[in-house]
């Protein structure tokens, strides 16, 4: 019985994310040998030549900047850059390109706060930091404040992905309620990590707490799940009724 219900069970409608229409993508990794990302100029380029079949018309590429891991400062992101703009230049690829960065919040992070300009998305001084992925860092509150004070609108990368997080909208509401700007990955509506972020992810765009949609984009693997994904029909629509910003970097 159970077996034919299965059977008779209506599948969910889906629909290609990319029918969103989205056109800028303000979180990827895509400058080479600076971080976890590209480990080649001819890797970036593919990856590049990818998003933008896939519609893309501009990409703000966010190197991580992580105190002991990925050491990385205005100087050598800025450089990376460079480098890459001249090989689409040489290769043909005419796609809009800038860069940003994706901080994490450490104590040189918060030291630079007040001491140095960082690398922010658009003109609008969108700073676009991440957290541990394993514990909430303590001084969390501290650190927004410290963004907002320094003129910095915070932008949250992958609140979906703080699994400490998960199962608290209230709480998720009240840090977008502050004027954290919230950032979902496209590889979390894919369930390329887990079905608990997934959920999350669905979560935060049922409540109208999502203002961007990014990559987060790494390797070519990723950039296959991305070009395929798939989502419900309620979620897509849930997704048009929402002010995304990403149009708006254009």
């Amino acid at each position: 019985m159970a077996l034919f219900g299965f059977i008779g069970k209506k599948r969910a409608k889906t629909v290609p994310l990319r029918n969103l229409g989205l056109q800028c993508d303000m979180h990827s990794h895509l400058i080479p040998n600076v971080d976890d990302g590209s480990d080649s100029l001819q890797k970036s380029i593919e990856l590049i030549n990818g998003l933008k079949n896939a519609g893309y018309k501009k990409l703000i590429v966010t190197p991580h900047v992580m105190t002991g891991f990925f050491n990385n400062d205005t100087k050598t992101i800025t450089h990376g850059l460079q480098v890459l703009k001249e090989e689409l230049v040489r290769q043909n690829v005419d796609i809009e390109i800038d860069v940003a960065a994706e901080y994490y919040i450490d104590y040189d992070f918060m030291q630079d706060l007040s001491r140095k300009p960082m690398l922010t998305i658009g003109n609008n001084k969108m700073l676009l930091f991440e957290c541990s992925f394993v514990n909430r860092h303590r001084n969390f509150d501290e650190t927004v404040f410290e963004m907002q004070v320094n003129g910095y609108t915070p932008v949250l990368a992958h609140p979906e992905r703080y699994t400490y997080w998960h199962g608290n909208i209230n709480h998720m509401r009240t840090l977008h309620d502050r004027g954290i700007l919230f950032q979902i990955n496209i590889l979390s509506l894919a369930k390329a990590y887990s079905r608990e972020v997934n959920y999350a992810a669905k979560e935060l765009i049922n409540n109208g707490l999502v203002d961007f949609i990014g990559t987060d984009l790494h390797n070519i693997e990723q950039l296959k799940i991305i070009g395929n994904t798939q989502i419900s029909e309620n979620t897509f629509n849930k997704l048009m009724e929402l002010e995304l910003l990403n149009n708006k970097l254009l």
